[in-house]
């Protein structure tokens, strides 16, 4: 058999209606971790059940569902739980940045088992980069095989690769020769994703949620979440904040070429080119400073003011009910209050009700984010049908 490989995320949000098929039962069961009985599953999706007993067989075979504890305490034998049998099952999740890549194993259930960093030049090939992270993985594996991988990179993704990447900082990388390469490396499905996309993913707490995720680490990037749902834009550059023009950068020279874009004037970046801070040599330096030196507290505060003018549009046009802000410069408490304050003083009042302006959980929110991303991927009920055809084939 061969399983189908290439991943490319979803809308992340499930599909109403009743489950019919082997794939639509597998996402019906992931849905509630506690299970189903096999007389609920008749019930929900109206099969008979005949049909119901050929899916689950199916699904059995494949290893993707198992036989729990009994549901409840009853006269006779009680009915067992159905689950998705998510036991022993990683993903590898790497968060490439400019300067460093984060590398995780998180279980199905999102929990972080093993991570570590390493210092990375994203200048760099894609060979060099993807090869220093993944010796990484491996080493953290300890020979254990991964279901798939997640990778959020600081440039936008198109799933279908569609998208040039000429004015970012990717635009010597291919990501579909990247994405190939790191399946061949990892011996498994991988996933690309937009950093801060993932960081947004991370960060949701319910189904329906609507929030927007900002990353201010070297540059500037945000992931948008619309009633639980991911939004990537037609070619994935939805989110590509760091580089629409704002008046406070007039005349300010940006990395991606052109003058007057946001992450001119709030990026990490441009905090380390402002001539007064020319004596930190790295961002965590200067992040390391920010409560100790005056000079670097009025920079970040500034930087805070007008990202918080840029988001101000963005409160108003999708009335988010909360804001994350998070990367090493954006979890910064001068930057986030600076930022909350001048939301508050821009956005149109009914746009704000119950708005909350928070620190985005950086430590673990994009890890998390590429994690959930890439099980429902991995697991969308299109590619369970595939997988399973195959296996019957």
């Amino acid at each position: 058999m061969t399983e189908p490989r290439t991943l490319v995320g979803g809308p992340g949000q499930p599909p109403a209606g009743p489950a019919t098929r082997a794939g639509d039962l597998l996402q019906l069961l992931r849905s509630n971790a506690a299970g189903y009985s096999r007389a609920d599953l008749l019930e929900i999706t109206g099969m008979a059940r005949s049909t119901l007993y050929e899916r689950l067989d199916a699904l059995f075979a494949a290893g993707l569902v198992y036989e729990s504890t009994p549901l409840r305490s009853q006269r006779g034998r009680p009915p067992r739980a159905l689950r998705f049998d998510d036991r022993n099952k990683l993903v590898v999740c790497i968060e490439i940045g400019h300067t460093h890549a984060g590398i995780h194993l998180l279980s199905l259930g999102r929990e972080i088992v093993a991570a570590a960093r390493v210092p990375v030049d994203i200048r760099e090939s894609q060979e060099a980069v993807a090869g220093q992270a993944i010796e990484v993985a491996l080493r953290l594996l300890d020979g254990r095989q991964a279901v798939g991988a997640g990778v959020g990179l600081p440039a936008p993704v198109d799933p279908l690769h569609r998208l040039g990447l000429e004015r970012t900082v990717l635009a010597h990388w291919d990501l579909q020769r990247l994405q190939e390469a790191m399946e061949a490396m990892l011996d498994c499905p991988v996933l690309l994703e937009n950093d801060a996309r993932s960081m947004a993913v991370g960060e949701v707490r319910d189904p329906l949620e609507s929030l927007v995720a900002v990353k201010v680490s070297t540059g500037i990037g945000s992931g948008i979440i619309v009633r639980g749902a991911l939004v990537r834009g037609a070619h994935g550059a939805a989110g590509d904040i760091g580089h629409v023009r704002i008046p406070e950068a007039a005349g300010r020279r940006c990395r991606c070429g052109r003058d007057g874009c946001l992450a001119a004037v709030a990026s990490g970046r441009a905090l380390l080119a402002a001539p007064q801070l020319a004596k930190y040599r790295t961002l965590r330096q200067l992040v390391d400073a920010c409560g100790s030196d005056p000079a670097v507290g009025a920079a970040v505060t500034e930087a805070g003011r007008v990202l918080g003018r840029a988001l101000a549009a963005t409160v108003g046009t999708l009335n988010p009910g909360r804001l994350a802000i998070g990367g090493l410069v954006g979890v910064l408490p001068d930057f986030l209050a600076a930022c909350r304050q001048q939301i508050l003083d821009d956005a149109f009042e009914p746009s704000l009700v119950d708005l909350e302006i928070v620190a985005a959980d950086s430590r673990t929110s994009t890890a998390v984010g590429l994690c959930r991303l890439v099980e429902e991927s991995l697991y969308a009920p299109e590619r369970i049908e595939q997988l399973l055809s195959q296996r019957t084939a």
